[in-house]
């Protein structure tokens, strides 16, 4: 690697700790990697949160945001001296805008091996469910020669 491809690396690097879709938040100190599925049925958030104790992760709903956050404490081992640290710590905090399909009330979660997983059922929209109390009265639509029309 030449001195100006490795300059540029040194340049881009915290670059490629933002991901794309966190919202800006200067006080979290780290962004924790995750991938996200859909299927018919549902959204499925997958967090890397290593070491995480659940009691340490909020998930909550604001509006139409799912936002995740919590504090991975410093590590630190009484009997041995830190030679590096490169896993992160602090708190940290990512938040995603919900689609109108996913649900703000059924979100199921397991913290599993270090991952969180968040399932966020799908309901129908709103504008796809049509109130019947409100709903304009039916036109019945007859061919034009019909014998009723005349």
């Amino acid at each position: 690697m030449n001195a100006v491809t490795q300059a540029t690396h040194r340049l881009l690097a915290p670059l490629a700790l933002v991901p794309a879709c966190q919202t800006s938040n200067e006080d979290a100190d780290w962004f924790p990697a995750v991938d996200i599925w859909e299927d018919a049925e549902e959204y499925l958030f997958r967090i890397d949160l290593p070491e995480m104790d659940p009691a340490d992760i909020l998930v909550e709903v604001e509006g139409n945001s799912l936002l995740i956050s919590g504090e991975r404490p410093n590590p630190a081992m009484a009997a041995k001296a830190c030679l590096r640290i490169e896993r992160p710590h602090g708190y940290f905090e990512r938040r995603f805008a919900l689609p109108d399909d996913a649900s703000r009330e059924e979100i199921a979660s397991a913290l599993e091996r270090g991952v969180l997983e968040l399932h966020v059922r799908k309901v129908r929209a709103a504008a796809a469910e049509p109130d019947p109390e409100n709903a304009p009265p039916r036109l019945e639509l007859r061919p034009a020669h019909d014998p009723a029309y005349a």
